[in-house]
């Protein structure tokens, strides 16, 4: 069960009605500070402990802290609705600036990547306050040497953008222990997932991205000083490599690239080689929706940002080895919808290496049309299955709605797109125009639930009216009376009887007056039918 804290305060627990945020959903994506965004009622308890900049905002997964950082922007429209949009730690590495400094082996400050790395993230802790700064964590990125590499007054932030995220193979990761704040930098960022994405089980939805926008097929390297491979590259004495089936699946395709921190022109040769290796490759990025089946059984891990997963889907490509991790498929982004986990997107994707998007080993005709068949004869089989197992999972997230949200509930929202018949099953009908009142037992007006009363507007009678005297001389038709006011019921006759009835003047129009407290409207909803297999508060037993 998701959880949202505030300097360490509750603001958002779906179990409690009064600490509820609108929409909250949040965004984890690899090498990415991560944002969380949620709307707020002017009526929230913690709504006015949120500062810009200032307040700690935290998520938590049970006990397993999801997310941490702070509110950048806050917006609020004519009810002053409130909407809240709030970046992750690794932000913090945009409040320090890295000023004019070498680094690197010619400098003699700091030899490797990993040297500067360190020095960079103690310049940034010297400007910051305790809660922005962090400990320097794992490192286990392939130490390279830097000849020398110069910073210029760039945000922390972006100098590692530039120069190391990217660069240098590894994901940063903020991780806390204890009442620390690490920085770690890594090549795994998370775990091997024990839990399988499968077709036919926990696999909804799928889509394929297949982008060769940064394809290569020739090389052309430049080291230091701008020396090439002319003399090292056999007798053709070119300055570029390149890859022949590459050229003729794809064309020629030219790029320059820089490795100044190599002067031989045979080691250069040898680095262009292996650079060409990975620029032919097409990026194979897959974008799917599946059930988390730690939702339903905590004994099963959850899967996290940085997990990897195998992915089994022959009818899709999808043909990951258990056991064998270089064949998982890495989570990079995790959209969480914390009011309504079934809607969490997971992304992952690889790099596949060959040159084109076809499943390996099918290369013959007669491969290839076996392949389709057992392809297809293995979705058929697996129709029936995913069926059934889509349905057990669609009952037991029912189970968790049914128990927070049992028949009778009352569910008050802002959104007015938002169907819970859709969200959390079960039937919901609409209550309009009307103000929810406690039970009373002890009040005739109160004593049962669902009892409707009250009027919007209302028009006093008589014995309504408070006592008073208008005794006094008023002038009329030319003469002098004495008047008071009498109840609308009685105005025609008072004002056809003045001219006769000395001492009475008709005074006021009898309209309704307005009979509505100070109010904000939200969309109210009540649930009056249970799922199949719940338990119905409102039928009797027999």
């Amino acid at each position: 069960m998701y959880r949202v804290y505030c300097n360490g305060k509750t603001i958002h627990d779906v179990r409690d009605e009064e600490f509820r945020l609108l929409s909250p959903k949040l965004a984890l994506e690899l090498n990415k500070t991560g944002n969380l965004d949620f709307g707020i009622l002017p009526s929230h308890p913690g709504i006015r402990n949120i500062e810009r900049l200032k307040s700690s905002i935290e998520v938590y997964d049970e006990s397993e802290l999801l997310y941490s950082g702070r509110p950048i922007n806050d917006e609020a429209d004519f009810y002053n609705l409130g909407q809240v949009m709030c970046e992750g730690e690794l932000s913090f590495l945009l409040d320090s600036v890295q000023r004019p400094k070498s680094y690197g082996s010619q400098t003699g400050n700091g030899k490797t990547n990993i040297d500067i790395f360190r020095k960079l993230l103690e310049v940034h802790n010297e400007q910051v306050e305790d809660g922005k700064r962090f400990e320097l964590g794992i490192i286990d990125i392939d130490p390279v040497e830097v000849k020398s590499v110069s910073t210029n007054y760039e945000k922390t932030w972006d100098f590692l953008n530039s120069n190391f995220i990217g660069k240098y193979d590894g994901y940063l990761r903020v991780r806390h222990s204890g009442n620390k704040r690490y920085l770690d930098y890594v090549k795994q960022y998370g775990k091997v997932s024990a839990q399988e994405i499968r077709f036919g089980e926990n696999l909804l939805d799928l889509k394929r991205y297949i982008k060769a926008e940064n394809i290569v097929t020739a090389i052309i390297p430049v080291g230091k000083n701008n020396i090439t491979i002319k003399t090292a590259n056999g007798h053709n004495g070119t300055d570029y490599v390149y890859d022949p089936a590459a050229v003729e699946m794809y064309g020629w395709i030219y790029e320059k690239v820089d490795f100044s921190d190599v002067n031989d022109p045979d080691t250069l040769l040898k680095r262009a080689k292996e650079e060409l290796k990975t620029r032919i490759n097409l990026a194979i990025s897959i974008e799917l929706t599946a059930a988390d089946l730690h939702l339903i059984d905590v004994d099963i891990n959850a899967i996290r940002l940085g997990d990897l997963v195998p992915c089994i889907s022959e009818r899709h490509g999808l043909l990951s080895t258990p056991g064998d991790v270089s064949t998982y498929y890495l989570v990079s982004k995790y959209e969480l919808n914390l009011d309504n986990p079934s809607n969490n997107k997971i992304t992952l994707g690889r790099t596949i290496s060959t040159l084109t998007a076809q499943v390996a080993g099918t290369t013959s005709a007669s491969e290839k049309v076996n392949a389709v068949s057992e392809s297809v004869s293995y979705a058929l089989k697996s129709a029936d299955k995913a069926v059934e197992k889509v349905t057990v999972i669609e009952e037991q997230m029912n189970e968790l709605a049914d128990k927070y949200y049992p028949v009778g509930s009352i569910l008050q929202i802002m959104e007015k797109n938002y169907d819970p018949n859709m969200h959390l099953g079960g039937r919901w009908e609409r209550i309009k125009g009307r103000v929810l009142v406690g039970v009373d037992e002890q009040d005739e007006s109160f004593q049962i639930s669902g009892k409707t009363g009250g009027e919007k507007e209302h028009v006093l009678t008589i014995s309504e009216l408070p006592p008073h005297d208008h005794s006094g001389e008023t002038e009329l038709g030319g003469e002098s009376v004495l008047g008071y006011v009498i109840g609308a019921e009685e105005r025609s006759l008072a004002t056809n009887s003045t001219q006769h009835l000395h001492g009475i003047k008709s005074q006021g129009e009898g309209q309704a007056h307005n009979n509505l407290q100070p109010y904000i409207t939200c969309y109210t909803w009540t649930k009056t039918g249970a799922q199949e297999g719940e338990y119905d508060s409102t039928r009797s037993s027999k």
